[in-house]
């Protein structure tokens, strides 16, 4: 290996070492300091300069740049410090273990792989001046809220454009889906269950609820766009009754609906809405009704005609003989970036299937490429 690819793997070793599980997907999880702390004395080292975005509860963005020759010209390299939480895992998910041209360990493909290939492209242009200012930006609570991505929409700082670091087989995304997050309620009457006349089953309600909202996906499946898969509606969780002897007097179920890009989030709560009031009006009188998203992350516009697709689709080709167009059904911190006018493409080392599992890991041979990918669209965007 080269002495910057053995740089990053032994970079992206530091970073899986440091647990930074969202915090708000388990109690246990530390949150995104530790990282943060880890990337200012990294940059520290090297004379770079660095500064801190308080986003929430502590919780805050990193980042770090290269001025360019315009300087007030902005183009940003951004991947998340959180990741999800450890099940299952045949070893120790934070000791970084390299093998068969592997690097396994909690954050591996997501997000620190293209999060220290970002890093290592950035630290090492040297007496290259690219031609805009290069913004690496570390963001937290990518795994939950997207909270990081959206504080920098809303910062009032501009970019040219965003390369969202994420496991793409480096590939180059052009467009995802977003999510509309939620909860339905059914309320019933408690009653004895000896005596279930005396009471409205909330669950019994809840069934037929399901039922209703399950035939949506009918009608989103004929909804087509030439790089994603039609948008769904996915009852998620379900929590209802209090104890085994009592009419259950409530139900809850979690909607998961996946957005287009085009389709806007409330349009897709509107859908939903006029289904339950259909039920609420119709024979069996149903008490339900929708409580406030829990997220609302909308798809970002196709980037396909963009110049930072371009100049990705180049680099990517040159280094890896990819860089064809395409779409994927997950979401990323593009959703909340675009709202701020950001034109986004992601592309990142790894495979989106190892993301989220046990015993994750990404390619050496795919980090090493993606400092190369990165670091000609830093210098020739």
């Amino acid at each position: 290996m080269s002495s910057i690819s053995t740089q990053t793997v032994e970079l992206l070793k530091q970073l899986i070492k440091i647990e930074s599980i969202n915090p708000s997907a388990s109690a246990k999880g530390s949150g995104e300091q530790k990282v943060a702390e880890f990337l200012e004395a990294f940059c520290r080292e090297r004379n770079l300069p660095f500064e801190y975005q308080e986003v929430t509860d502590g919780r805050a963005n990193f980042f770090t740049w290269v001025p360019g020759q315009e300087p007030d010209k902005r183009v940003l390299f951004i991947s998340h410090m959180d990741t999800v939480p450890v099940d299952n895992w045949e070893a120790d998910p934070f000791s970084p273990d390299e093998r068969d041209g592997r690097i396994y360990g909690r954050g591996s493909c997501d997000d620190k792989g293209p999060l220290a290939a970002m890093l290592m492209a950035l630290s090492t242009l040297g007496d290259r001046k690219p031609r805009y200012t290069i913004v690496l930006g570390a963001s937290v609570d990518e795994e939950y809220r997207k909270k990081g991505a959206r504080k920098i929409a809303q910062s009032g700082v501009s970019y040219e454009a965003a390369v969202v670091g994420e496991p793409t087989d480096l590939e180059l995304v052009v467009a995802h889906k977003g999510s509309v997050r939620w909860q339905v309620e059914v309320e019933g009457v408690a009653a004895h269950s000896s005596k279930p006349h005396l009471g409205v089953n909330a669950i019994t309600g809840m069934a037929k609820v399901i039922l209703a909202l399950d035939k949506i996906n009918e009608t989103l499946s004929q909804r087509v766009h030439p790089l994603v898969s039609p948008p769904t509606l996915t009852i998620t969780l379900i929590e209802g009754g209090t104890e085994l002897a009592t009419v259950p007097p409530s139900c809850r179920v979690w909607i998961d609906r996946r957005l287009i890009p085009g389709e806007r989030p409330a349009e897709a709560l509107q859908e939903v809405e006029n289904i339950l009031e259909g039920l609420r009006q119709g024979p069996d009188k149903i008490n339900v009704r929708s409580l406030l998203p829990a997220l609302e992350d909308p798809a970002p516009p196709s980037a396909e005609a963009t110049k930072i697709a371009s100049v990705a689709a180049k680099a990517c080709a040159e280094v890896a003989g990819t860089g064809q167009h395409r779409g994927v059904p997950y979401g990323t911190d593009a959703s909340q970036l675009s709202l701020g006018g950001i034109p986004c493409v992601i592309l990142g080392p790894g495979s989106i299937d190892q993301a989220h599992t046990a015993n994750e890991y990404v390619e050496i041979d795919q980090l090493a490429k993606a400092v190369d990918i990165y670091q000609k669209i830093m210098l020739t965007y």
